[in-house]
């Protein structure tokens, strides 16, 4: 994953819990299995509070230090910071040239986002991954074309991606389904 994600994902975390420690964000996102989908690691985290926090988007107060203990600090967002979140969130929605995998830190914040916001971006998105599938073998005979006695196992590449976007494709159309039990009941007006 991308600095981009560990950025969205370090903000979400103190968005949600805050004020927070660092350890409580590696803890979190530990929990969500973030360390292999993202591959992020505790100096990946750290790096990030740290880069945040020089850019304005969080802020800390420190809480001291216990013996031989170093100072442990507990950070809330700023304004800018809950901003940059929604703005990161939204960017992670709403990709031009989606690739399979690439929600999975958007998904850690769904009800962060209006439903209609994430049925309009499950949809264009269905939309995108359909074009793909439907010219899929059209542009691998253009890529790849056959030649006697070649063997281009590089296509592989290719046949996965299809394979992820059909799998994909399908956990859309559930997710649009599951999606309004994320959210309160709407009221009637």
């Amino acid at each position: 994953m991308s600095v981009q994600d560990t950025r969205l994902l370090v903000l979400g975390v103190v968005k949600l819990r805050e004020p927070t420690y660092g350890y409580e964000i590696e803890k979190e996102l530990k929990r969500w299995n973030a360390d292999r989908w993202a591959g992020i690691a505790r100096a990946s985290i750290y790096h990030q509070l740290k880069a945040l926090t020089k850019a304005g988007l969080l802020e800390f107060e420190s809480t001291g230090n216990e013996g031989k203990r170093p100072t442990q600090y507990r950070y809330r967002t700023t304004k800018s910071g809950r901003e940059q979140f929604s703005a990161l969130l939204r960017q992670e929605l709403n990709k031009a040239s989606p690739q399979p995998g690439d929600l999975m830190a958007a998904l850690c914040f769904t009800p962060s986002i209006p439903q209609d916001e994430w049925e309009d971006s499950c949809r264009r998105r269905l939309g995108l991954i359909d074009l793909f599938l439907a010219s899929f073998d059209e542009e691998m005979n253009r890529w790849f074309p056959t030649e006697a006695g070649k063997a281009d196992y590089i296509q592989e590449i290719f046949y996965y991606e299809q394979a992820a976007f059909t799998a994909e494709r399908q956990w859309l159309t559930d997710f649009l389904e599951r999606l309004p039990s994320y959210y309160p009941p709407k009221r009637s007006a």
